[in-house]
């Protein structure tokens, strides 16, 4: 698993009782000071979409998740091959 840090120092991941939500749906706005990150689930029937996590965090460490996101997508097309279909922006 890899760890996005926005400093040098080597976190201590504390395990605690993390409830897991799903998320097929993003939704990203930011300002000066914070970058808030939604995440929804969407239902195909009905075209909706129920937020399901709110991420607030600063610049430096949206930065940094941004390059551990990219590290593991990386890894896991050199895993199991690149995937279909990706969208163009």
């Amino acid at each position: 698993m890899a760890e996005a840090r926005a400093n040098d120092d080597s976190p201590v991941w504390e395990d605690n009782q993390v409830e897991g939500r799903y998320a097929n749906c993003f939704k990203i706005g930011y300002n000066v000071f914070e970058f808030l990150i939604d995440c929804g689930q969407m239902s195909s029937e009905c075209g909706s979409v129920r937020l399901t996590c709110r991420v607030a965090t600063n610049p430096r460490s949206a930065k940094e998740l941004c390059r551990t996101l990219q590290h593991s997508l990386s890894e896991y097309e050199r895993a199991f091959g690149e995937m279909p279909g990706e969208r163009e922006d």
